[in-house]
């Protein structure tokens, strides 16, 4: 044997084993995630930045020689380590085998921090499982499997202390074609930090997408393969795979406190679909979300069956949520088997709820129904997720009791939920509102926040005087009538007992009111008569102080009002001078409700607001000042064959309907309707054609005296409707070469044709549109360009050719008659095919024909990274232009040698997301011929 036919079969030796090594670290990785912790809970501690951080993974069980008894976890400040599996049976532990031959399989380590800031601590394996459809296929195996968690040590004077979520869900379900697929990773957080849910592209480092992904959906696409997140449940509808085979999916959770992102986890899964006759099971739930109050019992049946046509199958029915997790009073689902059975299967969950969980987010839990199709331990699941929202009870029995200028509250002892573990409860808070309200309490909205109620301190109070929670209100004017509630408020405290968080607050109080002494005025209208610019008349009425809250002998006559006013609603209060209208009487019994009207007034474009000051004794300081009150004022906006009525004003009585008035064709006005709040919309009117209207709110004081309703007109005000709604948006696709592997060289091809459907066919509040914008953006997540306008709505397809490659993103607007454009049609990305080969000799030898190594006809690649070996390893070419054009010299411009040299080339391909690296390195030899040896 030659010595250069020895070195080649060595070097190709190399190469096999090369080859082999990587198919033998073919993992078997079904799906991962990270779940992070502090070790001991109190992050003030001498512990306090030490966490414990388990990676779980789910791996194929019968995948034996490539079972992983040890992997390398990296702590995201520089270090990594291996850590051992530690869970399951034997010594060394060998994982739990679960059903759909799966094993889940723990490796835990703890680690001490340098400082407190986020770390993102991940696992990195070598390779995914072959032939993944949507990830680089069909070369899946050679792109690694990652997952991540991020963490964040808080501040714990301040934010508390922090653990990730936990996900209870196993990802082992099987699909099948055309059959709905579900799934929920079932997040639970025992801090009560809320979380959200979110697709990602599956991660090959941190932070570093796979190559060539695709969503599941890109995979024999149409209607009837979609799937869905939900950004709140967590749950997963793929509703349906269309092609059997393994796919991949990232789901990543975020984790938020006081609206502050602190962590996020991802799950990384396969989803194994197969071709099968098998229908999954049903879950039958009472409801899917549900509030409960904190003492009570949540009870309800959970019933699972096989459909009618699998008659002879057995189900198996389990559950999984926080609120098997919790510390203090955790549920149970019984019978507790998981075992399968003749179906109906009818389970009962039930919760005694705790105090402790109370809690602004929701719990959940995910019942899974499991059919026996495919044996006896395995099958379609069906998962159907139960919200459940835990409130606190509201105080009871509240009392307030006015003094001359205060008001003493109080309320029942003890409270349902004072007594909790770990100063959950941390006490009460008191809100107020002047005069009554329309509100109704919800169980499933606890606070008074959007009540028109204002908090009147913001750290809870427990004082007690007679047996009862007490509060006085220092705060209050003579004549005003006060409404009060209670809340009770639950908090997580930081390990210092310093500062809470994530608090929740109980359902409210039933409210309470109390009018203190009325020694002063009330205004009871403000009231538009005439509407100008410039003539505009308001009529103002109040009604007289009540004699026995006076005292006439302590503030004897003469009696007088002043009006003062101000412009708009909200002024402040030295905005409101006097008017010089005055009245007086030198007796309190003329000092009767007084009317009058405020005449040379702008009422057509704003609104005016007034307090009347009331005088005693010829005082010179008023004895009081009734509360402003303002007119109501009236804005419409115009839109097609619709005039939308809005209005507002700001009173001291509750205005609990509204009016709506239309002057008709002979100048009186009609009334339309009565609402309760705006806006209101006029709609079937005719454009073009103007329309006046006002507006009459009723209101009351609720004070007995004061007569009601009380009646007062804004200002008439005229609209014309316009079509100024624009269409809704077309529905695009694109196609290109790439669909059909266009030559390369064939120019005309390398374009796109974008093809719309006109929303005039697929929406019916659309009946108007005359053409068509389009636009283009060159990457994902840049800024779209106008490239194109079409004036006939009949033409619906344009080629577009960008000026490099086809890679884009595009969205196409309708637009009407009067130019309304539509919102972006749905937006398409379409990415380039690169292709890139190399042919395996080349002969320099100057006769004209392939004296230069050049590649095959390439598309969208940018530049290589191109090198050339001898036999003994050494470079003797290297260069960054994809066209290559080496002449079999070296770098030194000298000719070489007859024979087989060796290459490495990595290729940046053009894609839509930007210049990306390939998904494999191009290795080989190359003959380099020349007959001069």
């Amino acid at each position: 044997m030659s010595y250069r036919s020895y070195t080649l079969r060595f070097l190709l030796f190399l190469l096999f084993l090369t080859a082999g090594a990587s198919t033998l670290l073919a993992t078997h990785n079904r799906a991962g995630e990270i779940r992070v912790e502090l070790v001991d809970g109190d992050c003030t501690g001498p512990n306090g930045l030490t966490v414990r951080a388990t990676v779980i993974t789910y791996t194929k069980a019968s995948s034996i020689p490539a079972d992983r008894d040890t992997l390398t976890i990296c702590w995201g400040d520089g270090t990594c380590e291996r850590v051992a599996r530690s869970n399951g049976p034997g010594s060394p532990p060998q994982g739990v085998i679960l059903e759909n031959d799966t094993k889940r399989n723990f490796y835990i380590a703890t680690h001490t921090y340098p400082a407190r800031t986020t770390y993102t601590i991940s696992m990195t394996d070598p390779n995914r499982n072959g032939g993944i459809l949507n990830v680089n296929f069909p070369n899946s195996d050679q792109v690694r499997f990652h997952i991540q968690t991020e963490y964040t040590f808080l501040n714990p004077q301040v934010q508390g202390c922090n653990n990730s979520p936990i996900l209870l869900q196993p990802p082992i379900d099987i699909g099948c074609v055309g059959r709905v697929f579900t799934h929920n990773p079932n997040a639970f957080d025992a801090d009560n930090d809320s979380l959200t849910y979110e697709f990602i592209t599956p991660m090959q480092d941190v932070n570093l997408p796979v190559p060539n992904y695709q969503e599941v959906t890109a995979i024999n696409p149409g209607p009837n393969n979609q799937i869905t997140i939900d950004r709140f449940t967590g749950d997963i509808v793929w509703d349906a795979p269309q092609r059997a085979g393994e796919y991949n999916i990232a789901i990543l959770i975020r984790e938020y406190r006081n609206g502050q992102q602190i962590g996020s986890i991802v799950r990384d899964m396969q989803i194994l679909v197969e071709e099968c006759e098998n229908l999954p099971p049903v879950v039958e739930v009472p409801f899917d979300e549900v509030c409960v109050i904190a003492g009570n019992v949540l009870e309800f049946d959970v019933r699972a069956t096989a459909p009618l046509s699998e008659d002879e199958q057995l189900v198996r029915l389990t559950a999984l949520g926080g609120p098997f997790e919790v510390t203090y009073g955790p549920a149970t689902f019984t019978p507790n088997t998981e075992t399968f059975e003749e179906d109906p299967v009818v389970k009962t969950f039930r919760w005694d709820v705790p105090c402790e969980a109370i809690s602004a987010q929701f719990y959940q839990v995910v019942f899974k129904a499991t059919d026996n199709g495919f044996g006896d331990t395995t099958g379609l699941a069906t998962l159907k997720t139960v919200r459940i929202k835990v409130v606190g009870p509201p105080p009871e029995d509240v009392q307030a009791e006015p003094q001359s200028n205060e008001v003493n509250v109080s309320w029942q002892m003890p409270y349902a939920c004072e007594d909790t573990e770990n100063n959950y409860f941390r006490g009460f808070t008191v809100w107020r509102r002047e005069g009554n309200a329309n509100f109704v309490r919800d169980t499933c909205t606890p606070g008074l926040d959007g009540s028109g109620y204002t908090k009147l301190f913001n750290v809870p109070i427990m004082a007690m005087e007679d047996g009862r929670y007490v509060y006085t209100d220092t705060d209050v004017e003579r004549g005003r009538t006060y409404c009060y509630r209670i809340l009770a408020e639950f908090a997580l405290t930081t390990p210092t007992g310093s500062t809470t968080y994530n608090p929740v607050e109980s359902l409210a109080s039933d409210s309470i009111c109390v009018q203190l002494n009325r020694d002063i005025p009330l205004i009871t209208n403000v009231s538009v008569l005439t509407t100008d610019t410039g003539g505009g008349e308001m009529e103002v009425c109040w009604s007289k102080p009540v004699a026995e809250d006076l005292d006439t002998l302590l503030n004897p006559g003469p009696y007088v009002y002043e009006v003062l006013r101000a412009e708009g609603q909200n002024p402040p209060e030295d905005a409101f001078q006097p008017i010089g209208i005055t009245f007086s009487s030198p007796t309190f019994a003329g000092a009767n409700d007084t009317c009058f009207v405020d005449t040379g007034l702008n009422t057509a474009e704003q609104s005016y607001s007034y307090i009347v000051a009331f005088y005693v004794n010829n005082e010179s300081e008023p004895l009081g000042l009734t509360n402003p009150a303002s007119s109501v004022f009236l804005s419409i906006e115009p839109t097609d064959n619709t005039n939308i009525l809005s209005w507002s004003e700001n009173v001291p009585w509750n205005n609990f309907e509204y009016t709506i008035f239309r002057e008709n064709d002979s100048g009186s006005y009609d009334s339309l309707t009565t609402v309760t709040e705006p806006p209101y919309r006029d709609e079937g009117l005719i454009n073009g054609t103007e329309y006046c209207y006002y507006v009459r709110s009723a209101g009351t004081y609720g004070i007995e005296g004061i007569p009601g309703p009380l009646l007062n007109n804004s200002q008439r005000n005229c609209s014309i409707p316009i079509d100024n709604i624009a269409p809704c948006p077309p529905t695009l696709e694109v196609t290109n070469g790439c669909d059909t592997q266009t030559d390369c060289s064939d120019e005309e091809a390398l374009a796109n044709t974008l093809d719309w459907v006109n929303p005039m066919d697929i929406c019916e509040e659309t009946d108007d549109v005359v053409g068509y914008r389009i636009y283009y953006a060159p990457f994902e997540g840049s800024d779209f360009e106008f490239i194109a306008s079409i004036d006939d709505s009949r033409l619906t397809v344009y080629d577009h050719k960008p000026e490099i490659g086809i890679a884009g993103c595009y969205a196409v607007t309708a637009v009407d008659t009067f130019a309304n454009e539509s919102e972006f049609s749905n937006i398409i990305c379409v990415d380039n095919c690169p292709f890139y080969q190399l042919p395996n000799a080349f002969t320099p030898n100057g006769d004209g024909q392939n004296d230069i190594f050049r590649p095959y006809p390439y598309c969208f690649i940018d530049r290589v990274e191109f090198t050339v070996f001898n036999r003994w390893g050494q470079v003797v070419f290297t260069t960054n232009d994809p066209d290559l054009n080496w002449d079999g010299t070296n770098l030194q411009g000298q000719v070489l040698e007859d024979g087989t040299y060796f290459y490495n080339c990595r290729y940046f391909e053009q894609r839509v997301t930007g210049i990306q690296p390939g998904p494999e390195i191009l290795k080989g030899y190359i003959e380099l011929i020349t007959n001069n040896r």
